[in-house]
């Protein structure tokens, strides 16, 4: 069996690090953060930790939150501030020394999510 990308990292607590990372680099960005003013970001990162570890590869059984068109329902999400969310995480992920190929699966991962994420 060939190995995933999150096992090839290592799991659970490098993709945490590699998650509150990137919400401290949303977080820097007004037009980011706006999406997230009523969000408790400890639960937010729970349900992202899940949801990167399938992006990377993990079986998609190990998450557990409401789909993603219900999850962002009425955010009013924009496709620019979801494409800044990309290059956020991909920036987060070279800086924890993801290679390049890598990279670009698990954005291409994510990336298949688009359209239930985006409203406008």
């Amino acid at each position: 069996m060939e190995q995933t990308i999150f096992d090839k990292y290592g799991g659970i607590p490098v993709v945490t690090d590699i998650v509150r990372d990137f919400y401290k680099r949303v977080l820097r960005r007004p037009n980011l953060r706006r999406y997230f003013l009523n969000v408790e970001v400890d639960h937010l990162i729970q349900h992202q930790v899940a949801f990167v570890s399938i992006a990377m590869g993990r079986m998609p059984h190990h998450y557990v939150g409401r789909n993603m068109r219900l999850a962002h329902q009425g955010r009013g999400i924009t496709g620019a501030s979801f494409d800044l969310m990309l290059e956020l995480l991909s920036d987060t992920l070279k800086s924890h020394e993801f290679a390049d190929k890598d990279i670009r699966q698990v954005m291409a991962n994510v990336k298949k999510y688009k359209s239930q994420i985006v409203e406008r």
